[in-house]
């Protein structure tokens, strides 16, 4: 096994067996890996202080698997942001968790070209600190992740969305109207492509 150690944002955690975590996360290059942390709900010192939850932004070490199909092997890991805004309101946390599930569906391991969809979910993350309307916000990221995808093309309505940066969101609350009449379809949308997007 060879080592690795990059900066990744957890994507999902799983419990395996009596003391193991089984982690998806994203890496900065947009490529989907996959982990098991040995006797992780035991140790403090490699893994303490809820190091290893969904949305933190974490660099890892690890040993990487020889094999395909294989879960690398994480050795330690250092938080760098934990977004703690996230989670000082419920709704802002439903949102970063339904964020962090879309991003999940269509991320791929051994895609490292797709360093986007990593900017796309820290710039999410870090504008559901602060957000001032979680709709608002959910539309502008809905919008920029299929637009992503390829799945939608731009229409007019959606210019503001698009011209915006997701650290300014807060200045798209005057389009709030807007995001009560189209949301709706929206999400259909995102929904109907996640439901069909590889796993």
């Amino acid at each position: 096994m060879s080592q690795g150690k990059d900066r990744f944002i957890i994507l999902r955690k799983m419990k395996y067996g009596e003391a193991d975590l089984i982690l998806h996360a994203l890496s900065v290059n947009g490529e989907k890996l996959s982990f098991i942390a040995r006797g992780a709900l035991r140790s403090k010192k490699r893994f303490g202080g809820g190091v290893l939850e969904p949305s933190h932004f974490v660099t890892l070490t690890y040993k990487a698997a020889s094999d395909e199909g294989k879960l690398n092997v994480l050795q330690e890991a250092t938080l760098i942001n934990d977004f703690a805004g996230i989670r000082q309101d419920y709704d802002k946390l439903e949102f970063a968790l339904h964020v962090l599930e879309c991003v999940s569906k269509v991320s791929q391991e051994g895609d490292q070209h797709s360093d986007f969809l990593f900017n796309l979910l820290g710039h999410t993350l870090k504008a559901t600190e602060t957000t001032k309307d979680v709709l608002v916000l959910k539309m502008h990221f809905y919008l920029r992740f299929m637009l992503q995808q390829g799945v939608i093309d731009a229409e007019p309505w959606m210019t503001p969305f698009l011209r915006t940066n997701l650290s300014e969101s807060n200045t798209l609350l005057n389009q709030r109207q807007l995001v009560d009449e189209e949301l709706h379809n929206v999400e259909i949308m995102v929904r109907h492509y996640l439901q069909h997007a590889m796993i």
